[in-house]
């Protein structure tokens, strides 16, 4: 029995498949770049990558294989600078949040503890009212007439 041969086709953009993919993997490799081990091996993924991939594409010649290594390894380091960018930039937005919500905070203690204050010194002042009591009787002893004084609210 004679073993099936499939024809070998070689489709047109072989050669944009290089930057393509290896812009592809270096992206899908820089969430390992917030390590400086996790950053080598974004690079050395990258840089295998885009070596294999140019060797693919161009038939095993040894400048676009060498080209393919360079090019993966500096979308790699491209990917790891742009993830420590927006790592930073996370970090910084964070910090600014958590100011702003330490200085709101501050701010209505302060604010309270002014209502506090201004209730603790408010006194109302303290009224009396004279009542005038007649002369009484009450179980055979005589009370004289005085004047006692009620506090009104």
């Amino acid at each position: 029995m004679k073993p099936i041969a499939y024809p070998q086709s070689k489709f047109p953009g072989r050669k944009a498949l290089l930057p393509a993919s290896t812009l592809l993997i270096a992206v899908l490799l820089s969430g390992c770049a917030s390590s400086k081990a996790g950053k080598n091996a974004t690079v050395i993924g990258g840089s295998a990558l885009g070596a294999v991939v140019a060797h693919e594409a161009s038939d095993g010649n040894a400048a676009w294989t060498t080209g393919g290594a360079a090019l993966g390894a500096l979308t790699a380091m491209g990917a790891n600078a742009l993830a420590e960018e927006n790592e930073q930039k996370a970090y910084r937005e964070g910090y600014e949040a958590a100011l702003n919500q330490s200085v709101k905070q501050q701010y209505w203690i302060t604010q309270n503890r002014q209502k506090e204050d201004s209730y603790a010194s408010e006194t109302e002042p303290e009224s009396f009212v004279p009542i005038k009591i007649p002369e009484q009787e009450i179980n055979g002893e005589i009370r004289n007439a005085r004047i006692i004084y009620l506090k009104a609210r």
